[in-house]
């Protein structure tokens, strides 16, 4: 999906792959991270959430919690991050980056509430009372008080699957008063998701509807006298989204994808300023007929666009060839390359689409110096950020 726009604005990245691979430092089923990019990409993205008065977060389950890419993204004014689970903010505690937001999207399970406070976050989503409670007891034990956002959802709300839950819009208040006289917690902000969603019929980044229960929920507890500070307003998160999500009352947002460059505002706008810094190194592996396989066990389809033609850069002259991928529900062993003339075992192979490397199988390394030529090829890790040592 991103591929010719990389080749377009970072096509060093590119030849920089090739050349790790063909000289045997990068393996193949490794996503690999240009942090010079990266850098850039976080530097726009902090000055565009200063000019409209928004707190981030990053998320960093896309690019696998890479450590050596939440430093970069840290150095460059981003040092907080959301942790979309407790792998996740394990992961954040690893690379030394502040833990900002956990609980959302998934709750803290029966056990982890002691090493959530101890994390200090500044905020926990809570779906129910009951998690709110557990955390509170948490809290109190640290001697602490520990701020929570509530998780909202009105009738007419639309998640994906197994995101659902969280306090009713329609007693909001009598929610927000029972759990704020829990030990341990207060009531800081509310929460919701998704609150903005492309329209591949528009071709720009919307508003949902739970957007305005989101908004409707923190207007209603400030009426009712709660001190709301953070209406956190996450879904398809880029510096080109901030000025309309503030506009719509969000006081903070959870970039991810928009760091690297990898969002449908970017295929919808070529003038957004990030550009693609992450690519899916692989390989060949063999020939059958005219067909070659491609290692791809790091693969991710990502479908929020619908269906689109997959192409990849293939060996040392990065010739683009068209790419068939498993159905829905395989095992990603391998995607094929039909018709695959002058494809050769061994050729490197280079895609860039819209990662989630936390629920695949790939490695994640990080690369500085590409402009420059000095490649700088930093330790290799696996898709929870946990460094490898063996293989690379």
């Amino acid at each position: 999906m991103f591929l010719r726009r990389l080749v377009r604005t970072n096509p060093r990245l590119a030849e920089a792959a090739v050349t790790l691979h063909r000289e045997g430092r990068l393996s193949a089923n490794t996503y690999l991270i240009d942090l010079d990019g990266l850098r850039a990409n976080t530097e726009i993205t902090v000055e565009a959430a200063r000019r409209h008065g928004l707190g981030l977060y990053v998320m960093s389950k896309q690019f696998g919690r890479n450590p050596d890419a939440l430093r970069t993204i840290a150095s460059a004014g981003l040092d907080r991050a959301v942790c979309v689970d407790l792998q996740d903010m394990e992961a954040v505690q690893r690379a030394g980056t502040r833990v900002g937001h956990v609980g959302h999207l998934v709750q803290p399970h029966l056990g982890a509430e002691d090493a959530v406070v101890a994390a200090g976050p500044e905020v926990v989503t809570v779906f129910t009372e009951e998690t709110a409670a557990r955390i509170g007891s948490a809290a109190a034990r640290a001697g602490r008080v520990q701020p929570v956002l509530l998780r909202v959802r009105g009738p007419e709300d639309r998640y994906y699957f197994g995101h659902a839950g969280g306090f009713p819009i329609g007693a909001v208040e009598e929610a927000a008063g029972r759990v704020e006289a829990l030990d341990g917690v207060t009531v800081t902000g509310v929460t919701n998701f998704p609150c903005m969603l492309a329209s591949a019929d528009t071709r720009t980044i919307e508003p949902t509807r739970n957007f305005a229960t989101l908004v409707e929920a923190a207007e209603r507890l400030r009426a009712a006298g709660f001190t709301i500070t953070q209406v956190n307003a996450p879904g398809t998160t880029s510096s080109g989204t901030f000025e309309r999500q503030a506009a719509y009352g969000a006081t903070h947002v959870e970039p991810g994808n928009g760091l690297h460059g990898t969002t449908p505002l970017h295929v919808f706008d070529d003038t957004q300023p990030e550009v693609p810094v992450i690519v899916y190194v692989s390989e060949v592996s063999h020939l059958d007929g005219g067909d070659a396989y491609v290692f791809a066990a790091g693969y991710y389809i990502d479908k929020v666009l619908g269906e689109y033609r997959l192409t990849a850069l293939v060996g040392p002259d990065l010739r683009e060839y068209e790419v068939e991928t498993a159905p829905d529900g395989a095992i990603h062993y391998y995607c094929a390359i039909k018709n695959a003339r002058g494809v050769r075992p061994g050729d490197t192979v280079v895609f860039c689409f819209r990662p989630q490397v936390f629920v695949t199988r790939g490695r994640t390394r990080a690369v500085a110096g590409i402009r420059s030529g000095d490649l700088d090829l930093r330790g290799s890790h696996d898709a929870e950020g946990r460094p490898i040592h063996g293989v690379a």
